[in-house]
């Protein structure tokens, strides 16, 4: 966020406006996830395919060197050395289980949003239940908070922007191209 943006705070009047707005969270948070994990899925292969590659060459290099009574080239030293390091960052940056944390704090967010959706539709007919789902799915937003992965911030500026002017519908069948 830049200097000159101005953080929009939101101040809800009613539990349904607290409830859509927890609402518009738990949507931000879901794609916020949805998209690290693709994006460390990507990675995933972006480093695997060349450390696998490189790998293979030295290997074969090394086997056509010692059959041949040949010292092996330069070139396969450099090669070895470069798929050290390219299997050390694979390890060290471990894509695959950043994918699945952020995708599975996804599916969490997912799973409150189902909920905050299920329970606004009978929040006129149920006040004193509805405290307690209220403190109960603020509970799991807090826990959730808390427990999945950071996001960067190039995914989260990416993420705000398309819901800068998200607003509410009556009926989702108007979203759907017919």
């Amino acid at each position: 966020m830049s200097m000159t943006d101005k953080k929009l705070l939101f101040t809800p009047e009613t539990k349904s406006e607290l409830l859509n707005g927890w609402l518009i969270h738990a949507h931000k948070g879901r794609d916020r996830h949805n998209e690290a994990s693709r994006r460390y899925e990507q990675y995933r292969y972006w480093l695997g395919v060349p450390t696998l590659s490189v790998s293979t060459v030295v290997g074969t290099s090394v086997f056509s060197a010692l059959s041949t009574q040949e010292a092996p080239a330069l070139w396969v030293a450099i090669l070895s050395v470069l798929a050290a390091v390219l299997t050390a960052l694979q390890t060290f940056l471990n894509f695959p289980a950043l994918a699945d944390r952020h995708r599975g704090a996804a599916v969490k967010y997912k799973a409150v949003i189902r909920e905050i959706e299920q329970h606004t539709t009978d929040m006129n007919t149920q006040e004193k239940l509805a405290e307690e789902l209220i403190s109960a799915i603020r509970v799991k937003l807090d826990t959730l908070e808390d427990e999945a992965p950071v996001v960067t911030s190039k995914i989260y500026d990416k993420i705000e922007a398309q819901y800068k002017g998200a607003h509410y519908v009556q009926e989702a069948i108007h979203l759907y191209k017919k």
